[in-house]
C-alpha cells in the first residue's frame, strides 16, 4: 500500500512537469562552467521508537532514547555548462541510551561515531525544454572509520552509524518552475523536481530504489517555502541486510544575498536552509525525527 502511494506520488509529479511552462529549476539543474556551488550540511535527529519488519512502529528497548548528529561538506564544480563534478564526505555522531534497565543489569549507555561515506560523482543536463532532465551517478566509498558490525564485542555495535558498505548510485532527475495566478497582477512562483534510480550495494546489504519529489514557492524575493519526501525502498532478494524508509521535511530558505540556491544560474550567493523533518514510515529503522540547517553558497 506504501509502496504503490511512493509510485503513484513520484508518477504525478513526473507527468505534471511536462505541462508546466517557464523556466528550469534545481536537483537537475548542473553549476555553469568555471563556477563552484558549496554547501555545509547539517542535521540533529532523535527516537524513541523504531519501525520493526512489518512496518509497525513499536518503543526502543527499556525506554531508550537514539539521537544522531551528522555533517556533510558537499561541493559541485561545473566542469562545463552541462556537466557538474560532485563530491561530498559525511560524518556521524550517534548515542544510545536505556533509562528504563534492571539495576542488576548495570547502565547502557554508548556513543559511536565515523566518517561513514565519502561521495564522489557526476550530474549531466542532456536536456533544457520543456523541462529540464540530468542524470547522476554518485559513487558511496565506506573509509573504514567509526564501531559497525561484526565487532568482537557485540554491544559495541550500539549505536550503528552504517552499514560498512561501499555503493554505486545511479538517478534520473526532473523538474521545473511555474507560476501560480494568485490576483490579475500577482504570479506566485513556485517549483517542483522529482528523482528516482537504483543503488547497487555491497557487503550483502539490499540495493534500493531512491525517491525524491519536492516543491516550493516564495511569497517574497528572499524567502523559498519547500517541502520534500525522500526515501528509499528495499529490492527484495538483492541482500540479507533490509531496510526501507519515507521521511518527510519542510522548511525554507533566506537568500541572504545573490539568488537562491534553486536556479543554478551562476550568480554569487548566500543562503542559509532549515528544515524540520519526521520519519513517515519504515522497516527496520529508527523512527527519527529530525532538524536540518544547510548553509550555502555560489562564486
Amino acid at each position: 500500500m506504501k509502496k504503490s502511494f511512493i509510485f503513484v506520488a513520484v508518477s504525478v509529479f513526473i507527468l505534471a512537469s511536462l505541462f508546466c511552462i517557464e523556466s528550469v529549476f534545481a536537483g537537475a539543474w548542473t553549476v555553469p562552467k568555471d563556477h563552484v556551488w558549496s554547501e555545509y550540511y547539517m542535521k540533529w535527529d532523535w527516537a524513541k521508537e523504531s519501525f520493526n519488519s512489518n512496518w509497525k512502529k513499536e518503543k526502543l528497548n527499556n525506554n531508550a532514547r537514539s539521537w544522531e548528529f551528522v555533517q556533510e561538506p558537499k561541493l559541485e564544480f561545473g566542469v562545463t555548462d552541462s556537466l557538474t563534478a560532485l563530491g561530498s564526505i559525511e560524518y556521524k555522531e550517534a548515542h544510545y541510551k536505556e533509562y528504563d534497565r534492571p539495576v542488576s543489569w548495570g547502565s547502557f549507555s554508548h556513543k559511536n561515531h565515523g566518517i561513514t561515506s565519502v561521495k564522489v560523482g557526476g550530474r549531466w543536463r542532456f536536456m533544457d525544454a520543456p523541462f529540464v532532465m540530468s542524470t547522476q551517478t554518485k559513487v558511496f566509498i565506506y573509509p573504514g572509520y567509526g564501531i559497525h558490525r561484526g565487532s568482537e564485542a557485540p554491544w559495541t555495535n550500539t549505536p550503528s552509524i552504517g552499514k560498512g558498505d561501499d555503493a554505486v548510485e545511479q538517478r534520473i532527475l526532473i523538474g521545473k518552475t511555474f507560476s501560480v495566478p494568485i490576483t490579475e497582477k500577482f504570479k506566485l512562483p513556485c517549483y517542483f523536481g522529482a528523482e528516482t534510480g537504483y543503488r547497487w550495494r555491497t557487503k550483502q546489504v539490499c540495493d534500493d530504489i531512491p525517491y525524491f519529489v519536492e516543491g516550493g514557492f516564495w511569497p517574497t524575493t528572499w524567502l523559498l517555502v519547500k517541502s520534500e519526501l525522500d526515501g528509499y525502498m528495499c529490492v527484495p532478494g538483492t541482500g540479507h541486510i533490509k531496510e526501507d524508509y519515507g521521511i518527510w521535511r519542510i522548511g525554507g530558505v533566506w537568500q541572504v544575498f545573490g539568488g537562491d540556491s534553486v536556479l543554478r544560474q551562476g550568480n554569487k550567493l548566500f543562503n542559509l536552509e532549515f528544515q524540520y523533518g519526521m520519519m513517515l514510515w519504515g522497516k527496520n529503522t529508527t523512527a527519527y525525527q529530525e532538524w536540518v540547517c544547510k548553509v550555502q553558497t555560489q562564486f
